[in-house]
């Protein structure tokens, strides 16, 4: 049997005005689209195509998987981090001006900082989509060993993966600030066909040459 192989695709930019687009299910923007074009472009052909629910990455990885010939699998378990009352709200509309709601602010800079105390008013906590990010990502590996595989999903999620593979503290809102997920950037991590090695995280956030970072510390 050969390596695994598994590329984690974040989605490329949303159609949508500055926000925390977690559960909330916001379309890819046409350039979003190009940049993902130019990502996959990059890998080999892939023998499995699995995405997130959510139309920003399903919508491209369904186009995808029927241009290689492969079914496309969707897996709940992959969709972002659900905000509660802050999802798909505008930072504009949500907390205005930093003079118009200072406690608002002050309470969404401690979910940065400390997402593990102090989580988003009726959204999930860390701890619940780490479970399920991990537990997506053993479900995974174990149905598709020996293959290449391309997941289209989300920032925090690809995270959070990378989490139970490294030794970080992911309850930590360092582990979100200080890792660049880009739009429509990789991360690729290798199972070696070998009981006694460990997986390899190959490159986090790679981006072709020709696809600019584009800054996005809050959208999803």
């Amino acid at each position: 049997m050969s390596d695994t192989l598994i590329d984690l695709f974040r989605h490329g930019k949303v159609d949508g005005p500055a926000a925390m687009y977690g559960a909330t299910d916001v379309a890819l923007h046409a350039d979003g689209w190009q940049q993902l074009q130019a990502a996959v472009k990059a890998i080999p052909t892939p023998e499995v195509v699995v995405s997130s629910p959510k139309q920003r990455c399903r919508a491209f990885a369904d186009q995808f998987a029927n241009g290689i010939n492969q079914p496309l699998l969707l897996d709940e378990r992959l969709q972002e981090f659900n905000f509660g009352d802050w999802d798909g709200v505008p930072f504009s509309e949500l907390f205005g001006g930093d003079s118009a709601n200072p406690e608002g602010w002050e309470q969404l800079k401690r979910f940065s900082e400390q997402p593990a105390e102090y989580p988003a008013p009726n959204g999930e906590t860390i701890e619940q989509v780490h479970a399920r990010c991990g537990d997506a990502f053993q479900q995974l590996v174990k149905q598709h060993r020996g293959k290449h595989v391309a997941v289209f999903c989300h920032a925090a999620v690809i995270r959070l993966i990378l989490a139970h593979l490294l030794p970080v503290d992911w309850r930590s809102g360092d582990w979100f600030s200080r890792l660049t997920i880009g739009y429509a950037s990789r991360t690729r991590i290798r199972l070696v066909d070998h009981p006694d090695m460990s997986p390899v995280v190959e490159c986090i956030g790679w981006l072709p040459a020709d696809v600019p970072l584009v800054a996005n510390p809050k959208g999803m």
